[in-house]
């Protein structure tokens, strides 16, 4: 398990833009890479009843990134979803319904004021039990 994981510049900025643009719901998506290196994050529809305080990645959203993402030799190594009105660390909630994959990605983001969405709070965990284990985030080119 790496403490350190790279995301591309365009990963990045898809996954900011998806939570400006969902406020005030939660946003939610799929991590497309090795775990070590994201190349894409594929954003998903959020179906759960209650979209302002919960995620709920559509299934047909999650097949359709498993096929993409075996096409291009890579995996879906993580997923993302967004916090509108709290800091960008792991809930209750994400906690409670969290997999034990430690190698599986959760990146939260808290969408920044639009237009000025560089003022966004993205952060990276991954989960080994109930234990969270903070993962450094560096956005690459």
């Amino acid at each position: 398990m790496s403490a350190e994981v790279r995301i591309a510049g365009a990963a990045w900025d898809a996954i900011v833009r998806h939570a400006a643009e969902s406020w005030p719901e939660e946003c939610c998506g799929l991590l497309i890479g090795d775990g070590a290196a994201i190349v894409e994050a594929r954003p998903a529809r959020n179906v759960a009843t209650d979209p302002q305080r919960r995620f709920r990645i559509d299934p047909a959203d999650h097949f359709s990134a498993l096929r993409s993402a075996r096409r291009s030799g890579w995996r879906v190594c993580g997923a993302y979803h967004s916090h509108p009105e709290s800091a960008p660390t792991p809930s209750e909630t994400d906690l409670a319904e969290a997999f034990d994959d430690e190698e599986f990605v959760h990146v939260i983001v808290r969408p920044g004021a639009r237009p000025a969405l560089a003022d966004a709070e993205v952060a990276a965990y991954r989960f080994s039990g109930k234990n969270v284990v903070p993962a450094r985030l560096v956005r690459v080119p």
